[in-house]
């Protein structure tokens, strides 16, 4: 009984603070094609500011496996593409399936709107009419099928990235058997983003799909409270709780279960993410706790703090960043900020401290005078791999697309 009392005094610190320091650092392992530990890279132009990074997850870290994520996007023509896919983590190849499925996406949708710009050219202005206008509903659909068929590209090249592989000795040694098509099993989510000019002035169509968990979201920092997150997809589940489907699925791969899975919108925002379910998990229920996770990007310096005109209206406790010990080395600690901290230690609710951009910036890593990294890719690397959360130990990816 005394035992049991004991546990239950035990905050969430306490244990985050206890197991944090239990994780060992074992490297990435010699094997066939092995993913790095981390990856980030960003990305600007006149409309948008991209910033992306994915890194390996304490549990392989702890295990010595491969990190199963990756990501991919580029800008072309103020048309932006983004793609991020999470391995299954029981498939042995499942990171070679995710990468080559983000490509495949990446280069298909290139291509694929080089054509619709040289049938339509004027097919930008057409995104920007009334959505009752036939010319938008015309090019809607083409771009609605845009994502769809990048989709059954990255079907195609999965399945050719098997069947380069299931012959090769070294993939069969590493595993002990030939290799199957779902050992490359990965979820997707792939996005374009094309800003389009509107009698309400300057908006964003977005065309999305998500094939698996992982989530899709925009956030519009200059709407009200509860139309600030905007989901813009949905986890699948298998046949049973916590499974998801993954695109080596064959009903994954239905033309109905693409249209089902689409997503359109045009309208305001400031961002839109992609991310893995290592990053969505932790911010669940995902409405309205990713504006949470926009809160812990703008208070760890990864996104801008609008403090135009801000005043300090009143004296509010505000917690110090938190440090643990780094996976990778157990004698480095980041100190971070959370928004969860924040709120706990002001008493606020999450609507008041995202309306609160006096208390974000003084509850800012900037403002305790930490600055990690200088590049934003970096600090959001360092990020991704250092925030403790319970019962979090997955990969993490995350895509962060910020408008101009």
């Amino acid at each position: 009984m005394e035992n049991n009392n004991i546990a239950e005094r035990l905050t969430d610190s306490d244990v985050t603070a206890h197991t944090a320091a239990m994780w060992k650092y074992n490297p990435v392992p010699d094997s066939p094609e092995p993913y790095p530990e981390f990856s980030c890279e960003a990305k600007s132009d006149g409309n948008f500011d991209v910033i992306a990074a994915a890194v390996r997850g304490k549990k392989h870290k702890h295990d010595g496996t491969n990190c199963d994520d990756n990501f991919t996007f580029d800008i072309e023509d103020g048309v932006l593409i983004a793609a991020a896919a999470d391995g299954a983590g029981s498939k042995p190849f499942s990171r070679i399936g995710a990468r080559v499925a983000c490509d495949a996406v990446i280069k298909y949708a290139k291509a694929r709107l080089a054509a619709i710009e040289s049938r339509t050219p004027n097919y930008r202005e057409a995104l920007g009419k009334p959505f009752d206008n036939e010319e938008f509903s015309a090019v809607c659909s083409e771009l609605a099928g845009l994502v769809r068929d990048s989709c059954t590209e990255a079907f195609a090249a999965v399945d050719a990235a098997f069947e380069k592989r299931k012959d090769i000795a070294e993939f069969e040694q590493a595993i002990g058997r030939k290799p199957e098509l779902k050992d490359f099993s990965s979820t997707l989510l792939a996005a374009a983003i094309i800003p389009v000019e509107t009698e309400n002035g300057r908006e964003y169509f977005t065309a999305s799909i998500q094939l698996g968990d992982g989530m899709i979201a925009a956030v519009d920092e200059n709407a009200e409270f509860g139309n600030a997150l905007i989901i813009l997809g949905g986890a699948d589940s298998g046949s049973f709780a916590g499974e998801t489907e993954f695109i080596t699925s064959e009903q994954m791969r239905t033309a109905d279960s693409l249209k089902s899975r689409t997503k359109i919108r045009r309208g305001k925002m400031t961002s839109l993410m992609l991310m893995t379910d290592g990053v969505a998990d932790d911010y669940y229920p995902n409405n309205p706790q990713l504006l949470k996770l926009a809160l812990d990007l703008k208070l760890n310096g990864i996104m801008d703090i609008n403090d135009n005109g801000i005043a300090m209206l009143d004296e509010v406790k505000i917690p110090d960043p938190v440090a643990y010990p780094w996976v990778n080395d157990g004698d480095i600690k980041y100190a971070l900020q959370y928004a969860k901290n924040v709120l706990a230690e002001s008493g606020f609710d999450l609507e008041t401290l995202w309306a609160r951009r006096d208390i974000q910036k003084r509850a800012s890593l900037e403002a305790f005078g930490i600055v990690h990294e200088k590049e934003r890719q970096e600090m959001l690397k360092l990020w991704l791999d250092n925030y403790v959360e319970r019962g979090s130990f997955d990969d993490r990816t995350l895509v962060l697309i910020n408008v101009k």
